[in-house]
């Protein structure tokens, strides 16, 4: 299961690292900007996204929406523009200790992800040196 887990990992990071440089290059290039400069600030907006989501993710609380679809408390609620919504009582109940675990290993996860993109941002910048 371990191996599964971190081979879905691995190509989700492939895909999201080689996805950001591929995008950033062609839109460096149809700037006529530096490649690498581009390439660095690809990175750094993927890696802010990325931090961004962690905290979405990690600041929600203890509480998650009950959605019951088998009542039929459902009204029709008419909106001024579009068309009419349609809305079901919701109530709330507690996050059980595995849901709460779930989402704090996936914003760290984000979290390490970001901070990854953002250093690999920072090595490809041209105006940044390491030494």
């Amino acid at each position: 299961m371990l191996r599964g887990a971190l081979r879905r990992i691995a190509v989700i990071v492939a895909v999201l690292v080689g996805g950001t440089a591929a995008i950033s290059v062609a839109l460096g290039a149809l700037a006529g900007k530096n490649l690498s400069h581009a390439l660095a600030v690809g990175f750094y907006l993927v890696g802010a996204g990325v931090l961004f989501g962690s905290l979405a993710l990690g600041s929600r609380g203890p509480m998650r929406a009950d959605r019951n679809f088998e009542d039929d408390n459902t009204t029709i609620v008419p909106t001024p523009i579009g068309p009419p919504r349609l809305f079901s009582r919701r109530s709330l109940r507690k996050a059980t200790p595995e849901e709460r675990s779930d989402a704090r290993r996936a914003s760290l996860g984000l979290f390490v992800l970001g901070l990854l993109l953002i250093l690999l941002g920072t090595a490809f910048d041209p105006s940044r040196h390491a030494f």
